[in-house]
């Protein structure tokens, strides 16, 4: 355990190293300036060259690079390029409303897709079953932008009946039902750009189950086929299906980067997406650097969950 361990925190330096140069030297050639970001008419060209001057952008990519390594390895993650706030005081902020909408829209997907995957085996080639997997991968093969955009269409333009953007309302932001109704179309569009793939997967999940010899004995014994579902089976493809969700997460609540830009919520989506625009490295680079490192806390958790929780070999 201890030299995974080892092995696990070596490739992660490294691939933090090794990205974090690479989007720096993305956000580098990029054509974007943080000069535009609080000047909404036309600079000029020595305009925005003296206020790049004064931010030390006009120094070559790889002493800007190191300048910024040095002090993030010091654990100084610097200051915003646009508002002059510190990133910690930013990313403080906005995780909050990243977090809630994250793990809402997770376990909403998750309940919904389990759901829908029972289902769908239980009314295995019916209407039913073909009905789920059609509309669901429909939306599957849509950007999630896309069916943000539809919904803010439907629902906050048409219907009038849900709010389109922000986290709250002006002056309701202790308000909890306020902000649930905030969070119901970027839960929607989350969970419909990724119920196809999720319901697919669980749907495979229980089918492989419904082989095991075990299902057969049960059958024999006079077990009704609800129970055989809900009980035998579930409890079967649990781990797997357990271990696939964690597995994927992190993908999914690095998505709701997108969504929550179309939202305009609050949260470090929509921050990342201002800061790669108008070149703002101290604020990218740091929500990029995190991501990284959750992505790989994520899957080292998922490997040992994957060990801990088979509960398969109780039928072996």
């Amino acid at each position: 355990m201890f030299v995974f361990v080892l092995r696990r925190l070596f490739w992660l330096i490294f691939l933090l190293l090794m990205l974090s140069y690479l989007c720096f030297v993305m956000i580098y050639l990029s054509k974007g300036s943080v000069a535009y970001a609080n000047s909404p008419q036309a600079l000029s060209y020595e305009l925005r060259s003296r206020i790049e001057t004064n931010l030390n952008l006009n120094k070559p990519l790889n002493e800007q690079y190191l300048s910024w390594l040095n002090n993030f390895l010091r654990g100084d993650l610097s200051h915003s390029l646009i508002t002059g706030e510190s990133v910690n005081e930013l990313m403080a902020k906005a995780l909050p409303n990243t977090l809630i909408l994250g793990f809402f829209a997770l376990f909403v997907l998750f309940i919904t897709s389990l759901f829908l995957a029972i289902l769908s085996v239980f009314y295995k080639d019916t209407l039913i079953d073909k009905s789920l997997n059609f509309i669901s991968m429909s939306f599957l093969a849509t950007p999630s932008f896309a069916i943000s955009l539809g919904l803010i269409l439907v629902f906050a333009v048409y219907l009038r009946i849900l709010p389109s953007s922000q986290v709250s309302d002006l002056g309701l932001e202790d308000d909890l039902f306020n902000r649930l109704k905030h969070l119901i179309l970027p839960t929607l569009a989350l969970v419909l750009a990724h119920l196809g793939a999720y319901l697919r997967i669980f749907r495979t999940i229980l089918l492989e189950a419904l082989n095991q010899g075990f299902v057969e004995a049960s059958l024999a014994r006079g077990l009704s086929k609800k129970r055989l579902y809900f009980k035998l089976i579930l409890k079967y493809s649990l781990p797997p299906i357990l271990v696939y969700f964690a597995a994927n997460s992190i993908a999914f609540l690095v998505n709701t980067y997108v969504v929550e830009a179309v939202f305009s919520y609050a949260g470090i989506g929509k921050l990342v997406i201002e800061s790669i625009i108008f070149k703002d490295y101290p604020v990218s680079l740091a929500i990029i650097i995190f991501s990284l490192v959750g992505v790989v806390v994520l899957n080292f958790c998922t490997e040992l969950l994957a060990n801990l929780l088979d509960l398969r070999k109780s039928y072996a």
